[in-house]
């Protein structure tokens, strides 16, 4: 029997080393229903480590190296809480969507870990007065593998702070939807450039980090409550 929690239709089961009970807890779902699109969801199965994709959220300087964002603030230091991690930063970039229409994002994220496999990012994207969720949550399938689902959710956009390209002509009720499924292909575009990465690190015991490293540092120290021995950590490589 697994110990079990649902948040946003979405279905969590804990799994502890040799029948240990949980040690912390989801947080509480965010509100949900009326003004929300449904979640969208898309799995990928590829080689790599729930600690390595959660690190992103603290590796603030690859949205530019890796992703071509720009404008990347680190708003606030990454705080810790026993169990849950904070991390606050913004970004700009110049996207197409399905290679013709050009959309120009500003985005304020929040994005709250709660252990190494589930991480969850408000976002604001401010010249449209947007705001989404996105849920970045990894799965060890074999020792190698992890599948990473990526769950995205849209609020109703009622009032835009300008046209949205592309979407200017639908109902207000259709916005959302629509914005989904292109903020969920964005996430899966940005995965896919992640997974050239994530699938090649190499473990280095103590790695040589610079100072655009940010808070990579405390986010390992903060990854090692995790493992059954203290200070089993995965390091990798920079």
């Amino acid at each position: 029997m697994f110990e079990t929690c649902e948040i946003n239709g979405m279905l969590f089961a804990w799994w502890g080393l040799d029948g240990r009970p949980p040690q912390w807890q989801l947080p509480d779902a965010p509100p949900a229903g009326a003004g929300w699109s449904d979640i969208e969801v898309r799995t990928l199965q590829f080689p790599g480590h729930p600690q390595e994709t959660s690190e992103n959220s603290v590796d603030i300087a690859h949205l530019s190296y890796v992703h071509g964002y720009g404008n990347v603030t680190n708003e606030t230091p990454v705080t810790i809480d026993g169990p849950y991690l904070e991390s606050r930063f913004g970004f700009s970039t110049d996207r197409k969507i399905a290679k013709v229409v050009g959309m120009h994002l500003e985005v304020e994220a929040v994005a709250n870990l709660s252990g190494l496999g589930y991480s969850y990012v408000e976002f604001t994207e401010l010249t449209i007065g947007m705001d989404a969720r996105l849920w970045v949550l990894a799965t060890p399938v074999d020792g190698t593998l992890i599948d990473l689902s990526i769950v995205s959710q849209v609020r109703e956009i009622r009032s835009p702070k300008r046209p949205i390209a592309g979407l200017a002509f639908l109902p207000r009720q259709m916005r959302a939807p629509v914005m989904n499924k292109i903020v969920s292909s964005l996430q899966v575009h940005d995965v896919k450039q992640d997974v050239v990465i994530w699938s090649r690190k190499q473990y280095v015991p103590r790695p040589r980090l610079v100072r655009s490293d940010g808070e990579v540092t405390k986010y390992r120290a903060y990854c090692a409550q995790f493992y059954p021995e203290p200070g089993a950590c995965q390091s990798t490589a920079r």
